[in-house]
């Protein structure tokens, strides 16, 4: 085995209508809003001289939208994998968030809210867990990278699963309280890779 490093560059998705309205997602397919276009293409912009070799990509629309701008821009290659997709929130897709208490209880809406690790096995009715959704994130971008020759690699994917993942490599705890439409966090990570990817 092989040690590489890896410069990765967390960015969250443009700005959704249910973005505006703090109306939860979770895999509802969203497209980006007019405001949230404008974001991608200021973005793309942004990082035309980071470096980025390859972008993964959720395959949700509001994900796609974003990374097919800074692909355009940047000339890039995109590899678009489900498992990057946003927590599954079940039921509570589509609800706005200023109603979860009345639909699903207040104790839901605070194990919701909190990043408390004792709250991880929280679901909303016909959903995944916090803990299942980081595990799945984590699982799919550390296959990607193993079987991609690139090192600078920019992951387009969604606010919760992607603060999960900093979290879980960077031992730190997520520095805010949530990413914003496209943010960019970077984070430098290695990784054991098979000798024979290099031969």
């Amino acid at each position: 085995m092989k040690k590489e490093e890896y410069q990765l560059f967390l960015i969250r998705h443009g700005e959704t209508e249910w973005n505006k309205e703090r109306r939860l997602q979770g895999q509802t397919d969203t497209p980006l809003s007019e405001y949230g276009k404008g974001q991608a293409l200021q973005l793309a912009d942004q990082l035309k001289n980071s470096g980025i070799e390859l972008i993964f990509s959720s395959d949700l629309k509001r994900a796609k939208q974003t990374s097919e701008q800074i692909s355009q821009s940047l000339g890039l290659e995109i590899i678009y994998h489900p498992g990057l997709r946003e927590i599954h929130l079940g039921e509570a897709q589509g609800i706005l968030e200023s109603e979860l208490s009345n639909k699903f209880g207040e104790k839901s809406y605070f194990a919701w809210k909190s990043s408390d690790r004792m709250n991880d096995q929280f679901r909303f009715p016909g959903g995944e867990s916090k803990s299942e959704a980081e595990l799945r994130v984590v699982q799919t971008i550390l296959s990607l990278l193993k079987i991609s020759r690139r090192r600078k690699i920019a992951i387009c994917s969604h606010g919760f699963v992607l603060s999960r993942f900093y979290t879980h490599f960077s031992l730190q705890e997520f520095p805010h309280s949530k990413l914003g439409n496209c943010e960019v966090l970077e984070l430098t990570i290695s990784l054991e890779v098979p000798e024979k990817i290099y031969s």
